[in-house]
């Protein structure tokens, strides 16, 4: 197995992550922490290639701000919204828990 630090990751392959966090900074109620979060992120996300470990890092984020937007938070989101938050939140647990 070779070490994730050097393992690239296309940015273009993270497109769900990319929209989760779009669908938490439209629809969340959270702090200016939360909101750097956020802009960190897409900063790292505007690249052409990101380490496996950033791209990790970045799903830790999100499940942290979706978190952080409060127990009903998915729950009270429009279907077609919710599913594009359910699917970025399935992109971070495969990175996270799976292998990626």
């Amino acid at each position: 197995m070779s070490d994730p630090y050097f393992v690239r990751v296309a940015t273009g392959d993270l497109a769900e992550l990319a929209d989760a966090f779009d669908v938490v900074d439209e629809h969340a109620e959270l702090n200016h922490r939360y909101r750097k979060l956020i802009a960190e992120s897409r900063q790292v996300l505007a690249g052409d290639e990101i380490r496996l470990t950033q791209a990790r890092g970045l799903a830790k984020r999100l499940m942290v701000l979706v978190k952080a937007a409060g127990p009903g938070f998915r729950e009270d989101l429009p279907e077609p919204v919710r599913q594009v938050l359910d699917a970025g939140l399935a992109q971070a647990d495969a990175l996270v828990y799976g292998e990626a």
